[in-house]
């Protein structure tokens, strides 16, 4: 994986229904090897006036991504594993819940790929692919 100040490219996708949605953000920022995996630290910028600073942690048995300011949360992402996050918004709190399917590092071309299913209420609402791209900045 590369480290230093890199440009990072998230593109997540959802399917539900038959359909998919995805999305795509871009950022610069930087990425730090850590004793067992990486740490990405970047801000977006999701509409005007709103900030986002996220931090990305992963290791090939869990990744957490940390988001705080106009968006707050904590996904934490453990294959074969449940665990419940409180997605805040300027709009409100929405309780959900991930049942993580795989978490794979892509070393040689520096990436991350979660795959996961997200459930409200205690019923599935989409399965979905977040794919994490590291290149030079």
């Amino acid at each position: 994986m590369i480290t230093g100040e890199v440009k990072i490219k998230v593109t997540g996708t959802q399917t539900a229904g038959g359909e998919n949605d995805t999305t795509v953000s871009e950022a610069f920022g930087m990425c730090v090897k850590e004793t067992e995996g990486y740490r990405l630290e970047y801000k977006e910028m999701p509409a005007e006036g709103m900030e986002v600073r996220n931090v990305i942690t992963f290791t090939s048995n869990q990744a957490v991504i940390s988001k705080k300011g106009a968006i707050e949360t904590e996904i934490v992402f453990i294959p074969e594993k449940s665990t419940g996050l409180d997605y805040k918004t300027p709009f409100g709190v929405i309780e959900m819940e991930i049942v993580c399917d795989s978490i794979a590092i892509h070393n040689e071309n520096n990436s991350v790929e979660i795959v996961y299913t997200l459930y409200a209420g205690g019923n599935p609402v989409s399965d979905c692919k977040t794919l994490i791209e590291v290149v030079p900045a």
